[in-house]
């Protein structure tokens, strides 16, 4: 039984010895794979690959896209500022009008001979402008109010004489006054008008005017007109013609235009003689080698019995423009401020209409009546810039 025991004893012995070598080996396999995953964490962590690797270059990453896209929209913004200041700076009528966009302030650019254009603020060159002077410069408002530039010499104090106005041809004077065309009903001296100082405030400080494009239109009118109602005045193509309307209701709606349409700087004027006739003087000498040379006393360019166009009222922008203006010898005689001797009789019509005859009743003519609503009459905006710098 002792050897038994004894036996017995040894072999729990040599059992604890082995299962001490197994927890030995065990700990030290696990002590080599904790090392070895340590090792590869450790690799992951901080090596080049490594989280914190990984972490910083993220960091460097989004920081160089916040970098780039600041630099990107400060690019983008000041591209848009020299694309604004650029604009807002052109000096030709040729750009402006490439651009189409309208000038934030009164502007003053030249066209292709160098004749200076004083552009007002919120008006644009309209993209069928001429870019010569001599041709018309047309400019435009944002519901497509359209004037034509006229040029005028002003007093020029480095050679004592009076600004040239440029073309192709030679130098020109257009002075800002009334002329005598030959062409009126009784005689000449009586019709009389005073300078309206206004304009002639503007035109020496801005070196000329804007006349309506077209006679004056009825933007809120689709069919013609058959008597006297109420309407909104546009200066488009192919509007009715704003007749059937009094002397002082004309003068009242030019006046207006400018409010109506929020003009911050432009004023607006029924026309005056002497902004009709500067006008016209215009046209002719810019004309003088061509047929329109005769413009102001005997062209057929409207829409008289004689002519293709026939002796019915027509809309406006339909006859041949001469210097990009229409009709200031047909459709329509306009109401002028100008006042004529007769008291009962003392208000001003220019023109002919549509069924007189161009000869007898040309762009120059002068016609007086009492001032009421009629079919043959109607009006035609001109525009001032201001004579602030």
């Amino acid at each position: 039984i002792l050897m038994e025991n004894k036996k017995k004893s040894m072999n729990i012995r040599k059992i604890k010895k082995q299962v001490k070598g197994i927890t030995l080996i065990a700990l030290v396999v696990t002590i080599i794979v904790l090392l070895i995953l340590a090792g590869v964490a450790l690799s992951l962590t901080v090596g080049n690959n490594g989280l914190f690797r990984r972490a910083e270059n993220a960091a460097n990453t989004w920081q160089m896209a916040e970098q780039n896209e600041q630099k990107e929209m400060e690019q983008a913004g000041n591209f848009l500022d020299d694309y604004t200041s650029e604009y807002n700076k052109a000096t030709t009528v040729a750009y402006a009008k490439q651009l189409n966009k309208p000038f934030e302030n009164d502007t003053t650019i030249t066209d292709d001979l160098d004749n200076e254009v004083r552009i007002p603020a919120g008006f644009k060159i309209a993209q069928d402008s001429a870019t010569v002077v001599e041709d018309g410069i047309v400019i435009e408002d944002k519901d497509g109010n359209q004037f034509v530039w006229i040029p005028v010499s002003v007093p020029n104090e480095e050679n004592g004489g009076k600004t040239p106005i440029h073309t192709n041809t030679g130098d020109i004077t257009i002075d800002y006054t009334r002329i005598d065309f030959g062409k009126q009903y009784g005689s000449y001296s009586d019709y009389s008008e005073a300078m309206p100082t206004d304009e002639i405030e503007s035109v020496n400080a801005n070196g000329g005017y804007y006349i309506g494009r077209y006679e004056a239109g009825d933007g809120s009118s689709t069919e013609f007109r058959t008597s006297a109602t109420e309407g909104t005045v546009v200066i488009k193509k192919n509007k009715i013609p704003y007749n059937w309307i009094t002397r002082a209701n004309a003068e009242s709606k030019a006046t207006e235009m400018a409010t109506v349409q929020e003009y911050t700087t432009a004023t607006t004027k029924l026309v005056s003689s002497y902004a009709w006739d500067t006008a016209l003087d215009f046209i002719q000498k810019v004309n003088s080698d061509n047929e329109h040379s005769d413009y102001a006393t005997s062209s057929p360019e409207g829409n008289y019995s004689e002519t293709n166009y026939g002796n019915g009222l027509i809309r406006t922008g339909q006859t041949t423009p001469v210097s990009n203006i229409y009709d200031m010898g047909g459709n329509l005689l306009e109401y002028t401020t100008e006042s004529y001797s007769i008291e009962y009789s003392r208000y001003v019509l220019r023109g002919g209409y549509y069924g007189s005859s161009y000869d007898t009743l040309p762009a120059g003519n002068r016609s007086y009546g009492t001032g009421v609503a009629i079919s043959r009459s109607g009006f035609r905006v001109t525009l001032y810039c201001s004579t602030e710098s």
